[in-house]
């Protein structure tokens, strides 16, 4: 059934349409589950991690295929997780981990073209995000972490109901619309609510939470920040051809990756050459060598 506005403001709160939406919502894979728990704690270490991606062969192996592709270009073939690991740090192995992970949640709904935009717009900004970090001398993998779960809200949406989620796609595409207005309209909140209500119910990181919650709202807090990278590569990457909705950038729209460049340092922005179509091209090849 899909909502309208006067239905919403009439006879739904906040706290009802978040309860429908998890009872809808598919649970995640135990793996997953224990994975997430792990995300952002120091604690953790290489044989537990290693241990609980290789409990689930279709993950690690999946993990294992993006290892070895061209987005990291290592000299040595990767045969197991501990050697993933070992080449590309624990943190980086969980947030690949976890990207097969969301993934392999949205299943068959990735084969719909209007819905894999949003997935690789996720994509996009991670690998944006975790660029713009290296820009800044930030920790990457954070942001990584922070750009592959911004819109878990939304994917959370299209999990709980693709067709609803496609349609609402499909009208911001016809016409000049909010994909948060579409969302109270045909779900009762919008994917920064659900997705901040997930970080809490899936015990992600305090950061993420925030991200999730306010990465379309004005930026009040400095560039370098976790929320602050997301905000720039969010823009960014609608930029570089990795919109949500399939909409011309308009002419003179500002340019969020020339902002985040003059916001840095004057030291680290002599040593960072900024060029949109070497970048455009950086981050298409990274998520093709993810979806390949």
């Amino acid at each position: 059934m899909v909502l309208n506005a006067a239905d919403i403001a009439g006879t739904s709160s906040l706290r009802s349409d978040i309860s429908h939406l998890l009872q809808e919502l598919p649970a995640l894979p135990t793996v997953s589950t224990r994975l997430l728990s792990m995300m952002g704690r120091a604690d953790v270490d290489l044989r537990s991690v290693s241990a609980l991606i290789a409990s689930d062969g279709a993950l690690a192996g999946e993990v294992l295929s993006i290892a070895n592709s061209s987005l990291f270009g290592l000299r040595s073939e990767v045969r197991s997780i501990v050697q993933a690991i070992a080449y590309l740090g624990i943190e980086k192995t969980k947030s690949l981990a976890w990207t097969v992970a969301i993934k392999n949640y949205l299943g068959n709904a990735l084969q719909i073209p209007t819905l894999q935009r949003t997935w690789r717009h996720s994509l996009a900004v991670a690998l944006l995000a975790e660029e713009l970090a290296h820009w800044t001398q930030a920790d990457g993998a954070e942001a990584y972490t922070a750009g592959i779960l911004h819109d878990l809200g939304a994917l959370g949406l299209i999990a709980m109901s693709p067709p609803r989620y496609r349609q609402l796609l499909e009208e911001a595409a016809a016409a000049p619309a909010s994909i948060l207005d579409l969302e109270r309209k045909h779900f009762g909140l919008d994917h920064c609510e659900a997705g901040e209500f997930l970080a809490a119910a899936w015990n992600l990181p305090s950061f993420t939470g925030e991200v999730m919650r306010l990465h379309h709202a004005p930026l009040e807090q400095p560039a370098f920040t976790p929320l602050g990278l997301i905000h720039f590569a969010s823009r960014g990457a609608d930029l570089l051809g990795f919109s949500v909705v399939n909409r011309p950038v308009e002419p003179g729209s500002p340019n969020a990756l020339e902002e985040f460049h003059d916001q840095l340092p004057p030291r680290r922005k002599e040593r960072v050459v900024f060029n949109l179509a070497d970048l455009e091209l950086l981050i298409a090849t990274r998520v093709n060598a993810i979806e390949s």
